[in-house]
């Protein structure tokens, strides 16, 4: 049996008290900062402003994360979401922080993953017609835009924020001085940038490798590294897995 893993590399920008760390510390782990990439404003600021503010005028906003959900808001000046305006997200986390900008019963899928939440949406509304803004990070997938375009859906697509890796000395100096057991690994970005500094053995050896989700966790598969992805898409699921779970083939 794969032994409990104690020393965690936490991948997201965050700090020692964050929500990520937090859930770890709860639980008796002990999260090392392994920061591989930060984010950085939407390149076209104006275009995400007039999307933003044209809220009023789209049926749906679908997010899929909290960074999205931030952006939008900003842009928007303070002014919570039309009353109108029907939402979804990707994460029980991502629907808490829509409601506390003003949205009304977000909805989620009971699995993690844009391809459970098209599953969950496809019934909701006669899509023909409908308008639909999705805020994304500029290297987020596609596959909702897609979903909703193959509806007849009218999609705006808008790049709310991107993420960079940080230098790659950086991330493996990082790495060696975390001598972590496991990993949490948040994004595909980071586990594009962690791979490509650190190599897939370095993470193999690990005790386990966790994806936020699974588009995480085939961005990891597709580099040579299996991952573990939680039932939810929130920091305490992660956590759990972590504490319970076996790796892949054990």
């Amino acid at each position: 049996m794969t032994p409990v893993p104690r020393r965690v590399a936490v991948t997201r920008d965050e700090s020692l008290d964050g929500p990520l760390s937090s859930a770890l510390i709860r639980r008796g782990l002990e999260p090392v900062a392994c920061n591989v990439v930060f984010e950085v404003p939407a390149p076209e600021p104006a275009m995400l402003e007039r999307a933003a503010a044209a809220l009023e005028k789209r049926d749906w906003m679908v997010v899929t994360s909290q960074r999205a959900v931030a952006a939008v808001m900003a842009a928007r000046h303070g002014r919570p979401l039309p009353p109108k305006l029907r939402t979804a997200a990707v994460g029980e986390k991502t629907a808490a922080a829509l409601v506390t900008a003003g949205a009304a019963s977000p909805i989620t899928a009971a699995s993690p993953g844009a391809i459970a939440l098209i599953a969950q949406l496809r019934d909701e509304d006669r899509w023909p017609g409908r308008r639909v803004m999705l805020p994304r990070a500029l290297e987020g997938g596609r596959e909702l835009a897609d979903a909703f375009r193959r509806w007849g859906a009218s999609v705006d697509e808008i790049v709310a924020y991107g993420t960079v890796a940080r230098p790659r000395a950086e991330i493996v100096n990082a790495w060696l001085a975390a001598c972590p057991d496991a990993v949490v690994v948040a994004s595909p970005s980071a586990a594009r940038a962690l791979v490509q500094a650190v190599g897939a053995e370095s993470l193999r050896r690990l005790a386990r490798v966790a994806a936020m989700g699974p588009t995480t966790a085939m961005t990891l598969t597709a580099l040579g590294v299996p991952a573990l992805v939680p039932a939810r898409a929130d920091f305490d699921a992660v956590a759990d897995l972590l504490l319970g779970a076996t790796r892949p083939g054990a």
